[in-house]
């Protein structure tokens, strides 16, 4: 039996996937979820986390009747976590998950620059990071782009941009290019992006003007006539109009928990500018990092010393 746990810890939500597999060959199958932050700091005493990861991995005991004991669990599963949460979520998260699995499969990843991935013996991956102090950039935006990796094998690309849609809205620029030292090596580079703030955080800087903004629901329109509507359509437009920015034929990989939000001011914005681009909607990019180097190292398993000092 083996089990993947992996946790995407941000400020606004956090999300997990559970991947599953009886044994070496059998199907693998996944579940996912996601819980609001507030949540679960406010609901930490009665182990409220702790539940929600033990509800999700229980979903596969009709799999696997025979085996599905906590002590074999304990034994197969891995867990990594990306976070760019404060340290006392980070805290709570790995004291309810270390009450369910051993210490030494709690497992933090950080962003690491030059990172090789083999795909095969003939193909190589090396991530690089263009700027000064690579360690800063934030290590989901850094496991979006190890995601991309099928994306760029199945599409031959050689340009990408990820989009990031969440308590930030996050536009990164991607190049890949073949190695001039190695046959069968492609580097694909980091070369920076914009950080505006997200639907929530625009959101809440314009309450002054009205009563409560909440996009969640809302339509933009065209030109709108009251200052509720006038300040939602615009921050819809203001969101969106950042993946214009990009070469119409370049693709804009999409991603986080603001994707059906963003993907309804973009079509507005789109028919408001005359432009178009290309938008690929992937919602597992992170994930899809985390599970390449769910299995590898370097990463840090988890200390008081470590999150004192992340």
């Amino acid at each position: 039996m083996e089990i993947k746990l992996l946790v995407d810890s941000g400020n606004s939500q956090v999300k997990w996937v559970v991947l599953f597999r009886k044994h070496p060959g059998a199907n693998l199958l996944a579940t996912s979820a996601r819980v609001d932050v507030k949540t679960v700091l406010r609901r930490n005493k009665q182990g409220f986390f702790k539940k929600l990861i033990l509800k999700s991995i229980e979903s596969f005991e009709k799999y696997s009747t025979r085996d599905f004991k906590l002590l074999n669990m304990k034994k197969a599963v891995s867990v990594c976590i990306a976070s760019v949460a404060p340290n006392a979520l980070n805290k709570l998260v790995v004291e309810e998950l270390g009450q369910i699995f051993p210490q030494q499969s709690i497992r933090f990843i950080c962003t690491e620059d030059n990172h090789e991935i083999l795909t095969d013996s003939n193909h190589k991956f090396i991530f690089k990071i263009n700027r000064k102090n690579p360690e800063e950039l934030g290590v989901d935006r850094w496991l979006a782009m190890l995601g991309l990796r099928e994306h760029i094998v199945r599409k031959k690309l050689q340009s990408a941009f990820i989009l990031s849609v969440g308590t930030a809205t996050v536009l990164d620029k991607i190049t890949i290019k073949k190695s001039e030292r190695a046959v069968h090596t492609q580097e694909v580079i980091h070369e920076g992006g914009y950080i505006i703030p997200g639907f929530s955080l625009m959101e809440r800087s314009l309450e002054f003007l009205t009563t409560k903004l909440e996009t969640t629901k809302y339509q933009p329109s065209e030109f709108p006539s009251t200052t509720v509507e006038s300040s939602l359509s615009g921050i819809c437009i203001v969101q969106a109009a950042i993946s214009f920015i990009t070469q119409s034929s370049t693709p804009i990989f999409l991603n986080g928990g603001n994707l059906d939000k963003f993907l309804t001011a973009w079509r507005l914005t789109k028919k408001l500018l005359q432009k178009n681009n290309n938008i690929i909607v992937d919602p597992w990019l992170v994930f899809k990092g985390l599970n390449q180097l769910a299995d590898r190292h370097p990463s840090h398993h988890y200390s008081p010393d470590f999150l004192q000092n992340s």
